[in-house]
């Protein structure tokens, strides 16, 4: 008995040295074994709170990050480096994309008058990396509106329009469409806003609006066989039918008083003024027609077969002048002529005409002078003798 208890204590003292020989070889890695299992066995206490300091720090130092993307941003932009900033903007998240644009939006509309044409290709530049961005396609659309670039303005709205229907978007193209006419009515290029009339026509949209405004254009202009033939395409029951009608009655009265008119004849634009050829004793000549001048007025040096006759005094816009009255065997405009004309003769130094056709011409007939379409009308007066 005595043996084995002996045995007993030798085993425990032999254990024991190991553990102080292996603790002695690897004290770290007991330490870190002893530590985590009392952490194991405390975890469900609430003494553990490290985890919840580590998350606001990390989430400050990515808000610190997304604020310096901004700022550099805004910096590439400022500082004239668009193609570098839009690297920015390709690499953002969604998060950022929104602010990224918030950015732009004002940096275009901060540009858009400084460097319009920059701006411009700018947002083509951008449009091209975002092509389903319909609010800078709409920007876009105004800057050319803005610039008198409709055609370029007209052509982004119509496709915005082809690919997604908005009030937004049909309100711009009406804004469009009227600025365009109204400029090119004040500009007088009638051949541009027949064939933008004819397009829109074409294009279907709200076509009997169209056909109603270009056959009143081609009433103004006089062309009454084109109108005629548009308002044909209006039913009694359009919306525009009282319209259409009004305008064929506009017609008849006019066709009824052209044929009082038997010397319907073109004009030429000079400048402001229109200007008619014509000729004197067989030498041509350009004058420009003033119904405000009392004489018919020409150049000295223009038709050397005048003869001169006795001074009058002439009040004109550049003051009093001395000129000379003269007598012209024949005055011939087109298929009219005017024999034993009087006019007028002094300097009259223009290159893009010879004088004015005055009031002494147009008061020996009925006259109309259409400016929409550049014609002159003229109707013999019984008591003139003329010959043609």
């Amino acid at each position: 008995m005595f043996q084995i208890v002996l045995s007993l204590i030798a085993g425990i003292l032999i254990g024991w040295n190991f553990h102080l020989f292996y603790m002695a070889l690897e004290p770290k890695r007991c330490i870190e074994e002893n530590n985590q299992t009392i952490i194991s066995k405390s975890i469900n206490q609430p003494k553990i709170i490290a985890r919840t300091k580590v998350i606001p720090k990390k989430t400050h130092i990515i808000n610190n990050i997304n604020r310096s993307n901004r700022s550099n941003f805004e910096k590439l932009l400022n500082s004239d480096n668009f193609s570098d900033a839009m690297t920015f903007y390709l690499e953002a998240d969604e998060k950022q994309l929104k602010k990224y644009k918030l950015i732009l939006k004002v940096y275009f509309y901060d540009n858009r008058d400084k460097q319009p044409q920059k701006t411009i290709e700018e947002i083509k530049q951008y449009i091209d990396l975002e092509p389903k961005s319909q609010d800078f396609k709409l920007f876009l659309a105004k800057i050319y509106r803005d610039n008198k670039e409709f055609q370029k303005a007209l052509e982004l709205l119509f496709e915005l329009k082809d690919n997604q229907s908005s009030k937004v978007i049909d309100s711009d193209l009406n804004i469009t469409i009227e600025n365009y006419v109204k400029y090119l009515e004040n500009s007088k290029d009638f051949v541009k806003l027949i064939s933008f009339f004819e397009e829109m026509i074409n294009k279907n949209i709200d076509n009997e609006k169209y056909i109603i405004r270009l056959a009143k254009l081609y009433n103004e202009l006089d062309n009454y066989e084109e109108s005629k033939k548009l308002l044909e395409e209006i039913s009694d029951d359009s919306i525009y039918s009282t319209n259409a009608k009004s305008i064929l009655k506009n017609i008849e009265n006019k066709e009824r008083e052209v044929q009082h008119y038997t010397h319907i004849i073109s004009l030429k634009k000079i400048g402001s003024q229109y200007g008619i050829d014509l000729s004197i004793n067989q030498t041509p000549v350009t004058l420009l027609l003033d119904t405000g001048a009392s004489y018919t007025f020409i150049d000295s040096d223009k038709v050397p077969s005048l003869i001169l006759g006795k001074e009058i005094l002439l009040n004109t816009a550049g003051g009093d002048i001395i000129a000379h009255l003269a007598k012209a065997d024949t005055l011939s405009i087109a298929d009219l002529e005017l024999k034993n004309f009087q006019l007028t003769i002094a300097p009259f130094k223009r290159e893009d005409s010879d004088g004015l056709l005055g009031m002494d011409f147009f008061e020996k007939f009925d006259f109309k002078i259409n400016q929409n379409s550049g014609v002159l009308y003229l109707g013999e007066k019984s008591d003139y003798n003329s010959s043609r």
